[in-house]
C-alpha cells in the first residue's frame, strides 16, 4: 500500500485518482488537498481511501508519494513554506518543468519524476509518460494505461509536442461524421459508424507486432480501390508532412507553457 498525497485536485488528478481507486484490489490511500474543493470533496465521499485535508503540508505529512498536480503559475504559492521529508517521492504532472528542477524545488526530496498522463487514463486507456523510472511510482501508477518510460529528461518534449495530435484527430473524426450526415443519413448513425470504425483500427493498431507496424496502410487498401485512392489523394496534396511540419514546428519554436501563464 501506498499513501499518496496529491497536491492540486484539477481534472487530470481526478481522473488519475478515479482510475487507481477502480483497479481491481487497489489498497492505496490517496490524500487530497483542499483545492479544488468540490473535486476533493467529492472524491473524498466517493472512495473510501480517499480523504480530504485541510492544508498542503498535511498531504505532505501524510504522503510516501507527493503528486504535484497544480498549474504552473500556481506551483510557487503551493509549495510555499512547505517541508518534505528526504524520503519522499515527488511525481509532478507539471508541463515544462523536468524533474530536475522539480527536485530543487522540493528538497530534501530530489527523487523525482515527470509525469504526461492523457484524458484516457480515467478508462486505463493511453500512454503515461514516466520519467526517470522511480520504481514506487512505477509500481503505484502501473495498470492505468500503457507505461512509456523515459530516462533521459531533455526527450519529454518529443512526447509532449507528439500528443498534440488529440484534437486534430477529433477534429478528422468530426469532418468525416459531417459529411455522412450531409448525404442524408442520421448524424447519430453516422457517429455510431465513424467511432466504432476508429476504435477497431485502434485495437488493430495496438496488437500489430512492431516489425508489421508499416505494413498496415497497405494491408487496409486494395489496389485502386477507395482506401488507396483517398490515401494517395493525401499524400499528393502533402496532408502528412504538412501535419508532421505542425509538429515539428511547436517542438522546435513553442513554448509549452510559460509558468506566468494563463
Amino acid at each position: 500500500m501506498a499513501r499518496i498525497g496529491i497536491l492540486g485536485v484539477g481534472t487530470i488528478a481526478e481522473a488519475v485518482v478515479r482510475a487507481m481507486c477502480a483497479r481491481p484490489g487497489n489498497s492505496d490511500e490517496f490524500i487530497l488537498s483542499p483545492r479544488s474543493a468540490s473535486r476533493s470533496t467529492r472524491l473524498a465521499e466517493e472512495f473510501d481511501n480517499c480523504r480530504r485535508v485541510e492544508s498542503n503540508q498535511a498531504v505532505v505529512d501524510a504522503a510516501d508519494i507527493v503528486v504535484l498536480s497544480m498549474r504552473p503559475q500556481e506551483l510557487d504559492e503551493a509549495l510555499d513554506g512547505l517541508t518534505f521529508r528526504e524520503d519522499q517521492v515527488i511525481a509532478s504532472f507539471i508541463a515544462a518543468l523536468p524533474p530536475s528542477q522539480v527536485a530543487e524545488l522540493t528538497a530534501p526530496a530530489t527523487r523525482a519524476c515527470q509525469l504526461i498522463p492523457l484524458p484516457a487514463i480515467e478508462m486505463h486507456k493511453g500512454p503515461l509518460v514516466i520519467c526517470p523510472a522511480i520504481p514506487e511510482v512505477l509500481e503505484a501508477f502501473n495498470g492505468l494505461g500503457d507505461l512509456v518510460v523515459l530516462d533521459d529528461e531533455s526527450r519529454i518534449r518529443v512526447l509532449s509536442c507528439a500528443s498534440a495530435i488529440m484534437s486534430t484527430y477529433y477534429e478528422a473524426q468530426n469532418r468525416v461524421i459531417g459529411w455522412i450526415a450531409d448525404q442524408g443519413i442520421a448524424p447519430e448513425t453516422a457517429s455510431l459508424y465513424i467511432r466504432s470504425e476508429l476504435e477497431g483500427l485502434a485495437a488493430v493498431g495496438k496488437s500489430t507486432p512492431e516489425d508489421r507496424r508499416d505494413d498496415l496502410p497497405a494491408e487496409h487498401q486494395t489496389p485502386g480501390g477507395l482506401n488507396e485512392r483517398v490515401r494517395a489523394g493525401l499524400l499528393e496534396q502533402g496532408w502528412f508532412d504538412a501535419l508532421i511540419g505542425q509538429i515539428d514546428g511547436i517542438y522546435r519554436n513553442a513554448v509549452l507553457r510559460r509558468p506566468d501563464a494563463d
